[in-house]
């Protein structure tokens, strides 16, 4: 056989991992696997280890904490997957929150401008109903009497009529008066 030949067939038995492994082997394997980080590949040389060497303690001891280590790393990708979730619902609420609070700022200082056009309008009507008031045309002055102004005959009547309230009051009063009173003096 020449040498290629040999070593075709050296390789071909390599490969096809007709070479024989102990379970040694397959332990190293898998922890070499493991403390390079490669979790998955440490599992799986484990449980390969573990069919061909059925019950061996060394590596049924290392698929044990393996397994413990695979959980171990899936509740912290849970939490870190809770932890991010938790965040964006955060950073959402945040926003909304902002978002609220800029409409509210918003409707405020529509509130305060449409008041300060009203204000300015009501003012502004105010100006020019004093300035009519002042001015008032010569047909309003013809038309409308003068408030303050009574005539004589209305003067008498009002005068009359608190006289007569003003004696009504006193004959009450009197009324009430007429029972005897007693003085706490003796004298």
């Amino acid at each position: 056989m020449s040498r290629v030949a040999r070593a075709a067939l050296f390789l071909f038995l390599l490969t096809n991992g007709l070479a024989a492994q102990s379970a040694e082997d397959y332990f190293h394997k898998g922890a070499n696997a493991w403390l390079d980080g490669k979790l998955g590949d440490a599992l799986r040389i484990t449980v390969l280890g573990l069919q061909q060497h059925k019950g061996d303690p060394k590596l049924s001891a290392l698929l044990k904490k393996l397994q413990e280590e695979a959980e171990k790393q899936q509740q912290q990708n849970e939490q870190q997957q809770n932890q991010q979730e938790q965040q964006e619902q955060d950073q959402e609420q945040q926003q909304d929150q902002q978002q609220n609070q800029q409409q509210q700022d918003q409707q405020q200082e529509q509130d305060q401008q449409q008041n300060q056009q009203q204000e300015e309008q009501q003012q502004q009507a105010g100006e020019q109903d004093q300035q009519q008031g002042q001015q008032p045309e010569p047909q309003q002055q013809q038309v409308a009497p003068d408030p303050e102004k009574i005539s004589k005959e209305e003067a008498e009547r009002i005068l009359n009529a608190l006289q007569k309230d003003e004696q009504n009051l006193q004959k009450a009063r009197k009324r009430k008066g007429k029972a005897p009173r007693r003085s706490s003096r003796d004298w």
